[in-house]
């Protein structure tokens, strides 16, 4: 069935049942900042662009920075991604794949995008918001490792740093925005000052907190960083171990170049917020054994565990639209300069902080 559809600029589109097409009511459609793919519908989408045998059911997982779908045949799993519009370029999402397709080349076990019928890795969707980016993925087979057992931390060091080093050379000829200081602590704060229009103190101080922090990680830069291809988020559950006990990496979404400091202080940050030193000295066991770490770059780690918090909560305030505003509430405010005040007391004026 074809009929008209007007687009969040207001202009007319024709199109059949599907995907982010929707028949046109009789007043023009309010715009859409962020709309949910019917999971039916993907399945039928997969089901016709993928050389895979018929899926039998599409689930959604979760709705987050990115839509993950679990899609299952009838002899296997995938797992489907809606990148959300705005978010990723294609150019920025042909990185990340890249960069999976170098790591498995070097025998590092990812979950591997899956190419369609015509040999493309990424499929445009034209849903209500513009245009979203889909990417079938191979499942990450296993089950959750917790990095909270000490057994487990130390065998995440060992993937982070065979991950480390598989990708010392790899270079992609498609941009993908820096981990430098910029994006980590120059855009996150300029996010977030609005929600202190009320607070001018506490304003006062967060600047003059990033000013501080910044200036320390020049410092540091200058002296000598490891810089290369930072998972992104291994702090947040993205290993699989199976039965085999192969451990499978996955959620490359919030890969890039960086500084190696920033992947090991959401490690790091795990062990904080579990009050369990044991996680980290593990994990730095692991990692050290298989990729040796320099004295400067371990110095550097509590720096980027502070600068992960200020673009934590950017992250938060430069999404209100699609995730609320209750993610930058006073509370979460008043929580996060507690901890910048801490921070900055036991760090900054002098004492090396061990994070505990």
């Amino acid at each position: 069935m074809e009929f008209n559809t007007r687009g969040t600029d207001g202009g007319e589109m024709t199109g059949v049942d599907g995907i982010g097409v929707v028949p046109a009511p009789d007043r023009n459609l309010l715009t859409i900042t962020y709309s949910i793919l019917s999971a039916d519908a993907l399945q039928a989408e997969v089901a016709q662009a993928y050389a895979i045998n018929t899926p039998t059911t599409c689930q959604l997982l979760l709705p987050s920075m990115n839509d993950t779908y679990l899609l299952t045949t009838r002899d296997n799993r995938y797992i489907l991604r809606v990148y959300r519009a705005r978010w990723r370029s294609p150019s920025e999402i042909a990185y990340e794949l890249e960069l999976l397709a170098h790591l498995a080349d070097r025998g590092i076990s990812v979950s591997a995008p899956i190419a369609d019928r015509d040999g493309e890795l990424i499929r445009p969707l034209l849903a209500p918001e513009g245009t979203r980016h889909l990417v079938l993925f191979t499942y990450a087979e296993g089950t959750y490792l917790p990095l909270t057992e000490g057994a487990n931390s130390w065998r995440i060091g060992q993937v982070a740093a065979a991950i480390h080093s598989a990708s010392g050379d790899f270079v992609s000829r498609h941009p993908r925005f820096r981990l430098d200081l910029e994006y980590l602590i120059d855009r996150p704060l300029a996010a977030v000052r609005p929600f202190f229009a009320q607070r001018p103190d506490d304003w006062e101080y967060l600047e003059g907190f990033a000013g501080r922090v910044r200036a320390r990680a020049d410092a540091m830069v200058q002296a000598g960083l490891d810089w290369g291809v930072c998972h992104g988020d291994l702090g947040g559950g993205n290993i699989h171990a199976a039965e085999d006990q192969t451990l499978t990496v996955f959620d490359f979404d919030l890969c890039g170049p960086g500084w190696r400091a920033w992947d090991l202080a959401a490690v790091q940050r795990v062990a904080t917020d579990q009050n369990q030193a044991g996680i980290w000295d593990s994990f730095m066991k692991g990692y050290n054994e298989n990729r040796r770490l320099a004295a400067a770059d371990l110095a550097a780690v509590p720096l980027f565990g502070a600068i992960r918090r200020l673009w934590s909560l950017g992250l938060q305030a430069s999404n209100v639209a699609d995730w609320g505003i209750l993610r930058v509430s006073d509370w979460i405010l008043d929580s996060e300069l507690a901890f910048f005040r801490k921070w900055e007391t036991e760090y900054l004026d002098g004492k090396q902080w061990s994070f505990l």
